[in-house]
């Protein structure tokens, strides 16, 4: 007796183009029999997917839930777009390992906004804090190395000595045992800005001897766009480690044209034996802190040395000379919209564009900036409007991208349903299947439920996940092609997508007939 059977599906299994009519079965965690015509009377219960696509759970590859699924451990807006599996700590900023001032800081803000504890230093200690509650969706780490930089060396621009580097690999060597798939780097932002390819290099290699994966934001998006990817293959060439690329973007209308540079020198490593992969969410702005149009001497000494200068009238000027050279444009300001702040006084703001916020403010384009920066202590979201549909679809059609959301689980009530969150928060994995297969017709269902689910975890060495197999964990997702697609805008981010019939897992109901079950069946998973 199976604990349910899929009935009349057509299954996308991970690894065939095609679909294929079968029914699938499960008992407890895993698959048992994938099988045409099974016979109903020996399940408990049957899942009718007539019409639907039955595939395994969507893997999100670039996510940010790592303090979230501790604060609100429901993930609805992952399990809603059929994620079954995510992998956090990336762009350089893990929960764990953190030790020292950092930890201290970062201790405190979570628990002044959010009301939780800080209560672990290291990863296993982390993995424990996230079994206390459980979580909806199984969730992978890497290590960040920025959150690893600071905690070890401190959150300034001092170049570490030989024991600053025997500090590095030595957290890093313990994190990787500890059950992390690799480590990640946000070269863009602080402390990791301030280190080179040398730093980098003898840090990955500890990732290389284990086998496991270096993902990076990198240096620049933009101008520095190819510079920035050579330094990140560089680094993978030197260190021997397997390199996957952050949300891989040209960002700026004055550097759409260098995406065929930027394949040549990813694909120029490939051919070299390096091993490369790159994510991308479906959408064309991008979000992260305001503070990233600041330079990086910013930054040095850390947060609160940052909100010193920035209400400092000499460093006032000094940046924004600074950020004129870098963004020119007359209208740069009317395409960065601020999508989250901290404290009430300036909640109005959200969802304003930087130019209308200051007019509403009554002041100049950079003083706004500034004071919205000083007053919410650096931690203000902003959503960048930056990028190009012809190059959103090349890069999607490349074999070796995968699909990453770059945000972090949170739900349409509840904690984190604060702000305006960018859209892929709950739309990327509809989104994706809506205009890639259906609309725009770049793939058939199978090549698009590989590219969410087997090769991201294939590339990230995670087993018996992935595929509808027998003997493989219960992480399935049932979806009508018809139907599904995105809900969630810019301005209206809080809403669930369509078409997501029914979520499995480890072989629990996550979601049933489109709405959310409350269970907690995810797992830490580790390597």
């Amino acid at each position: 007796m199976y604990d349910f059977i899929i009935k009349n599906g057509q299954v996308a299994d991970g690894e065939s183009d095609s679909l294929i009519k079968a029914d699938v079965a499960v008992n407890g965690d895993k698959i048992v029999a994938v099988a045409p015509d099974m016979e109903p009377d020996n399940a408990s219960k049957i899942i009718d997917a007539d019409g639907k696509v039955v595939a395994p759970g969507f893997v999100d590859v670039h996510s940010h839930s790592d303090y979230y699924l501790i604060i609100d451990p429901r993930a609805e807006s992952k399990i809603m777009q059929g994620v079954t599996t995510e992998i956090g700590g990336n762009c350089g900023y893990c929960a764990a390992p953190m030790s020292g001032k950092l930890r201290d800081r970062r201790a405190a803000d979570y628990e002044k906004q959010f009301g939780i504890k800080v209560d672990w230093s290291d990863l296993t200690s982390y993995f424990t804090a996230l079994g206390r509650k459980g979580h909806a969706v199984n969730f992978a780490a890497l290590l960040g190395y920025n959150t690893i930089r600071g905690s070890a060396l401190g959150e300034n621009s001092n170049q570490p000595d030989a024991n600053g580097i025997k500090k590095l690999r030595e957290m890093t060597a313990k994190g990787l045992d500890q059950g992390a798939l690799g480590m990640s780097v946000g070269v863009v932002y602080p402390p990791a800005c301030f280190a080179g390819l040398e730093e980098f290099t003898e840090v990955f290699k500890v990732v290389a001897d284990r086998g496991k994966v270096f993902t990076s934001h990198i240096r620049s998006e933009g101008a520095g766009l190819l510079d920035a990817l050579k330094e990140v293959v560089a680094v993978a060439k030197n260190s021997g480690a397997k390199l996957q690329v952050s949300h891989l973007k040209t960002a700026g209308s004055d550097n759409w044209g260098k995406l065929g540079a930027a394949f040549d020198i990813l694909e120029s490593a490939m051919a070299d034996g390096v091993s490369v992969k790159a994510d991308r969410y479906p959408y064309l702005a991008s979000n992260t802190g305001l503070q990233v149009v600041l330079p990086d001497r910013a930054f040095d000494d850390g947060r609160a040395k940052l909100v010193e200068r920035l209400k400092d009238k000499g460093s006032r000027e000094a940046f924004k000379r600074e950020i004129l050279k870098a963004h020119p444009e007359k209208k740069y300001w009317d395409t960065v919209m601020v999508s989250q702040v901290v404290t009430d006084k300036n909640k109005d703001i959200e969802g304003l564009t930087v130019s209308e916020g200051a007019d509403k403010r009554g002041k100049d384009i950079f003083d706004f900036v500034f004071d919205l920066l000083a007053e919410e202590n650096t931690d203000v979201e902003a959503i960048f409007f930056c990028m190009n549909e012809d190059n959103l679809d090349t890069i999607m059609a490349k074999p070796w991208v995968t699909i990453g959301s770059d945000s972090g689980a949170r739900a349409i009530d509840g904690p984190l349903a604060i702000g305006r969150p960018h859209p892929r928060t709950f739309g990327t994995f509809p989104r994706f299947f809506a205009e890639f297969v259906r609309e725009k017709k770049l793939f058939t269902i199978g090549q698009a439920v590989k590219k969410t689910s087997s090769d991201a975890l294939n590339f990230f060495g995670v087993s018996q996940r992935g595929y509808i197999k027998e003997g493989f964990f219960a992480d399935i997702v049932v979806f009508d092609p018809a139907t599904i697609g995105d809900t969630s805008t810019y301005l209206e981010p809080l809403s669930y997508p369509a078409g997501i019939e029914h979520v499995f897992v480890n072989g629990s109901h996550a979601v049933e007939n489109g709405a959310p079950c409350g269970v907690r069946g995810g797992r830490v998973i580790r390597r």
